[in-house]
């Protein structure tokens, strides 16, 4: 055995060892997290079947109504003692709606979490979304559908329905194995001088071990960059400061969750702006912007947040989000990820990327197929390991 070592170069001895460190690694922690690699990957692509797929974003034609006319409409079948929270505006496909919740907390109370209580923390308990037809005014109560479906795959896919943010790190950490297994499957397939050819081959009639071998290496390369870009992606959605920190990211890219609320002052003896009045004055901020919504202040000292997008942007694109002080009448804040440096830019696509919209039903059905491979890498692999053991048996 030393002499047939030491009749091999050392670059390439030292290649055999790292393939075959990885292929340790890379086989046992596919096999251990074989089920949940399945598991995220199959409820994925489930639940972009149940979500809107994506199309250009154009702007409602027909008559014109304020803001205030749609939530008037949607009052008529909101609980009573619900207050509207967020306003959808109507696009070319779609009707404008009204999402209402419980009263807000009141102003000073501490925050659930027991933060500070100066924070204008969230509203009141959820309520119904309530749709409105532009052309008639007709208000109803937006169909759930699928909701109970979609949520449990939802669900799956965010956190393997383990409570609280320990799901969805878990969730998080399974994307820094994945998208380890697919650097490493890299290193591993990459065929040695000569043998190219067959690297792209896949032989279904030459034994189970041989067509799982075959069809493992031969989907994990012809889909790598995908794959890699929807496990990327995935990783920083859960870790998005941890990436941001990174990657040098602007701080308007970061996750808002993660950082202190815009808080406002009242003005004694001052109006605040309504919804209308705080459009109008974002719109000086967006160059022939598109509405998309407008979250309402949670309370007194809570901002509006107007959304936008531009022309020619698809669904699921990042949006330009204006914060309007509704006291002071003026704009608090533009986030505009056109106006970020290249890797802010980068990152603040990620969501988009990794859910598929953004880019048309070509990425989007890139990605569908995506979710499917880890079944199928899961599948493989595990099939390789069991019929080796077999085999050695």
């Amino acid at each position: 055995m030393t002499d047939v070592m030491n009749a091999i170069p050392a670059r390439q001895a030292s290649s055999i060892g790292l393939r075959k460190v990885l292929g340790t690694i890379h086989l046992w922690v596919g096999v251990i997290f074989s089920i949940p690699f399945a598991a995220i990957g199959l409820t994925g692509s489930l639940w972009m079947l149940v979500r809107e797929t994506p199309a250009p974003i154009v702007a409602a034609a027909g008559p014109g109504h304020s803001i205030a006319e749609y939530v008037e409409a949607a009052r008529a079948q909101a609980p009573e003692g619900m207050r509207p929270m967020q306003f959808d505006a109507p696009l070319s496909d779609k009707p404008a709606a009204v999402r209402f919740g419980g009263a807000p907390r009141a102003e000073g109370a501490p925050r659930p979490e027991g933060g500070p209580e100066a924070r204008p923390g969230p509203p009141g308990g959820p309520g119904p979304r309530i749709t409105i037809d532009p052309a008639t005014m007709t208000a109803r109560v937006a169909p759930q559908g699928n909701a109970g479906f979609a949520r449990l795959m939802h669900d799956i896919h965010g956190n393997m329905l383990i409570d609280g943010f320990v799901g969805r790190q878990f969730v998080g950490w399974l994307g820094v194995f994945m998208t380890a297994l697919g650097l490493s499957g890299i290193i591993m397939w990459w065929p040695r001088r000569g043998q190219w050819k067959r690297a792209f081959k896949v032989k279904l009639n030459a034994g189970l071990l041989r067509a799982a071998y075959d069809l493992h290496r031969f989907f994990g390369i012809c889909t790598l960059i995908v794959f890699m870009i929807v496990c990327v992606s995935g990783v920083y959605i859960v870790f998005p400061q941890t990436v941001n920190r990174l990657f040098g990211a602007n701080v308007q890219v970061r996750d808002a969750r993660m950082q202190a609320p815009m808080l406002v002052t009242p003005v004694e003896g001052e109006t605040a702006l309504d919804a209308d009045a705080a459009v109008e004055i974002a719109k000086g901020a967006v160059d022939g912007g598109i509405l998309r919504g407008v979250v309402m202040p949670a309370n007194p000292r809570a901002p509006y947040r107007v959304t936008f997008s531009k022309p020619g942007d698809m669904t699921g694109a990042p949006v330009v989000t204006v914060s309007v002080d509704p006291w002071a009448k003026k704009i608090m804040d533009r986030r505009d990820p056109d106006a970020y440096g290249a890797n802010s830019k980068f990152l603040a696509w990620q969501r988009p990327l990794h859910s598929g919209s953004g880019l048309g039903m070509a990425w989007w059905g890139l990605v569908f197929v995506s979710g499917l491979l880890p079944p199928l890498f899961a599948f493989t692999g595990v099939a390789m390991w069991w019929m080796r053991r077999k085999v050695r048996a």
